[in-house]
């Protein structure tokens, strides 16, 4: 088998049944005072419509079991043939396990699989692909599925304008010898100096005359994300709002391509950094659902891959992500 054989065989995601219509009521309560730079973190965040959310009662993992046996139903894999599950669910309900294990259990995996939880936000899915690309494309391993989810809505201080948009989602990819969606190459770029930038750790929490430490159903504190009001604003205004562009020209570059010859899955926390993004790179299509599903953390790039499967016409597919550490991972597919 040749380097160029292996790829996406077959996606599958799902979405919660509740979908919520983000109005007036959810811009009133936002926090619009500006930061220290004189910036106000609610103005990045525009063009959401509605969301989709885990109602009381439903998890995360039930989504990412979903969304795993459509991918493998779609490539005719039983779970036997499962050599590798690389993912992440998050918020786990453990520091760890993570939940991945769960999702092994449950799809009913051979005792030999490799389980391999990737932590690094948002980026999970595409970094799950390249590690299982390189391990078939190796002999380690005959097929592998990659599955993440998210259930952020539960993990959010919603006077915050980046909460908004954000949505419950799984998403997962089986990978193996492959005539579509080949990995083609990777690119990153890390920006450990903001390291403590974009955090999910048990901490405070406001809502509508309330204020204190979120309790889960299990009695115990949950964790809270928080994105810093001035090094956010700095991470998505001025670094990864020309550093996404100037990454892909980087990977295009590489393999004599432009904008034009490729379709485009990105972020999609707001209509502004959508629009600026498609708009610098001119891709053939830009391939997002922000108005429709939300902001899906780091279940947005397989969603979105399996939500537009049939409408990828370019020879190639660009997929970039952001997130914690903070970093921009990029991945070139040849469709």
């Amino acid at each position: 088998m040749t380097a160029a054989g292996v790829g996406i065989v077959a996606m599958g995601y799902a979405l919660p049944a509740t979908e919520l219509t983000i109005g007036d009521e959810d811009y009133r309560r936002l926090d619009r005072r500006p930061n220290a730079d004189g910036r106000v973190e609610v103005d990045l965040f525009v063009g959401e419509q509605r969301r989709r959310v885990l109602a009381d009662g439903e998890a995360v993992e039930t989504l990412m079991v979903d969304a795993a046996r459509q991918a493998m139903l779609g490539a005719g894999l039983e779970a036997a043939g499962v050599d590798r599950l690389y993912g992440y669910a998050s918020a786990a309900r453990y520091q760890t396990p993570n939940s991945l294990y769960r999702i092994h259990r449950e799809l009913g995996l051979p005792r030999r699989t490799l389980v391999v939880p990737i932590n690094c936000e948002y980026s999970n899915f595409l970094v799950g692909v390249v590690n299982a690309v390189e391990a078939v494309r190796a002999g380690s391993a005959g097929h592998a599925l990659v599955v993440t989810g998210s259930n952020w809505s539960r993990h959010l201080d919603y006077s915050r304008g980046y909460a908004t948009a954000v949505s419950d989602a799984a998403g997962a990819a089986v990978i193996g010898p492959s005539e579509h969606l080949v990995l083609v190459d990777v690119a990153t770029r890390t920006y450990s100096d903001h390291y403590e930038t974009m955090t999910m750790s048990v901490r405070p929490r406001t809502a509508d005359g309330w204020s204190g430490l979120p309790i889960g159903p299990d009695g115990l504190p949950m964790p809270t994300y928080d994105m810093h009001p001035e090094n956010g604003v700095v991470f998505l205004r001025d670094i990864a709002w020309d550093g996404f562009p100037d990454l892909v020209k980087e990977l295009l570059d590489r393999h004599g391509l432009t904008g034009a010859d490729i379709d485009l899955i990105t972020h999609q926390a707001s209509r502004s950094l959508l629009d600026h993004w498609r708009e610098a790179i001119g891709p053939a299509q830009h391939l997002e659902t922000l108005a429709e599903f939300g902001n899906m953390t780091n279940a947005s790039y397989p969603v979105n891959l399996a939500h537009h499967r049939d409408r990828i016409t370019a020879d190639h597919v660009v997929v970039v992500a952001m997130g914690t550490g903070c970093h921009m991972t990029a991945i070139l597919l040849r469709s």
